[in-house]
């Protein structure tokens, strides 16, 4: 007995969900094997909001150790004009690149209350580069990415490449954040673009042709702009990349700070959702491309579900009697109440176990053995998941929510 929904739609999302944990990890991806004579102008765009001097830092000296030609960089700082506090340190840092011979200026945005992709924009219009690429503050960059992700573009005439993001940090929940990026880079978003011949961008380690964000308006005004960007490249056919580098980007702060950061990726995730539906794309695609999309809805549902069935649980224990059966069912009848009961058990049985080996597979061949242990413990960071993505279908989409690092 339980009180809860229907089962049928968390069953088929969850079912859904376990595709891409059959497909093998990605120990290397993508690496250029010519070098022009005339590498191509970058513009990295660098997005800074309420940061501290340290964090900005993290980042500039991580662009000074870039091997590719200082000449065929210029990083512009785009920051806001309410953040007073920010102006000296943009300042600092634009002093600190042209000291070390790369051009760097400040763009600076009156958007006021408008989000992160209106300050992009603004950058992008102001770029001379052929290749846009996005770091913000606190951001480890493997020395070789730039030089790797520009002549990768050029010589596979990529329109988009990503480089791996994690998030690295001190606390239980940095650890499983840190589990979750390395498989969503290694294996998740691979399997992904095999598929739908595109996929969700991250707005670190992203590098963009400034044509083809010209094509398209730049970044969309959305909580999550650059995801919701690789529908639009995608239903454009533009070319995406996998480029075998790292940057490690620091974790969220605290708990809060972990629920502010989830809650702003799944409320934009929807709205992702909504536009991949409306999107020109062949089925087949959709399919592919609406799994990460999907992620708050299967959250949600797995922990509304589970929520009321302990809950029932717990007050039947503790007043000694039976709460009754509240299941709304699509078709009431024996046979297909009995389907979804198997259907669910086998899910809880052999799903979750799946999710735990494929997660340690994928650790194990990335190199990553320290974080195996963690694993184990990982459904007990789903419930919080699925928690943050129960209170993203409530989230305004129109304030952006600063993540705390």
């Amino acid at each position: 007995m339980s009180i809860g929904f229907d089962p049928v739609v968390g069953s088929v999302l969850f079912s859904a969900g376990l595709i891409p944990h059959v497909a093998p990890p990605r120990r290397e991806l993508e690496l250029p094997t010519v070098t022009p004579e005339t590498p191509p102008l970058v513009t990295v765009i660098l997005a800074l909001y309420r940061e501290r001097w340290d964090d900005i830092d993290m980042t500039l000296e991580s662009l000074l150790k870039q091997t590719y030609p200082k000449e065929r960089l210029e990083v512009l700082v785009a920051i806001e004009a309410h953040d007073q506090a920010i102006h000296p340190l943009a300042d600092r840092a634009v002093r600190k690149l042209r000291d070390a011979g790369i051009g760097s200026a400040i763009v600076m945005s009156h958007g006021g209350k408008r989000l992160k992709a209106y300050a992009l924009n603004l950058a992008i219009e102001r770029a001379h580069g052929d290749i846009c690429a996005f770091y913000d503050a606190s951001d480890d960059i493997e020395p070789a990415q730039i030089e790797r992700a520009a002549l990768l573009m050029h010589e596979k005439h990529y329109d988009a490449v990503q480089a791996t993001v994690l998030r690295k940090g001190r606390s239980i929940l940095s650890e499983f954040l840190f589990i979750d990026t390395a498989f969503w880079f290694r294996k998740y978003l691979p399997f992904v673009l095999g598929l739908a011949k595109g996929m969700p961008l991250s707005g670190e380690g992203l590098f963009l042709r400034r044509a083809v964000l010209n094509e398209v308006g730049g970044f969309p005004e959305v909580l999550t702009e650059d995801a919701y960007l690789g529908i639009l490249l995608t239903e454009r056919d533009k070319r995406f990349g996998l480029v075998s580098s790292v940057i490690t980007e620091k974790a969220p702060r605290s708990m809060k700070a972990h629920f502010i950061q989830r809650l702003r990726w799944n409320r934009g995730y929807l709205t992702c959702l909504a536009r991949l539906v409306r999107s020109d794309l062949s089925w087949k695609r959709k399919g592919a491309l609406s799994l990460p999309f999907l992620t708050p809805l299967s959250c949600a549902l797995a922990f509304v579900g589970w929520l009321l069935i302990v809950g029932q649980w717990g007050l039947s224990v503790a007043g000694g009697f039976q709460i009754p059966d509240v299941t709304l069912s699509v078709v009431p009848h024996t046979a297909y109440s009995n389907a979804m009961y198997y259907w669910a058990l086998t899910l809880f049985v052999v799903g979750i176990p799946m999710c735990v080996v494929s997660y340690v597979h994928t650790l194990w061949v990335l190199g990553l053995k320290r974080s195996v242990p963690f694993v184990m413990m990982l459904p007990y960071y789903w419930t919080f998941i699925g928690f943050a993505a129960t209170c993203s279908f409530f989230k305004n989409t129109t304030h952006w929510g600063k993540t705390e690092r």
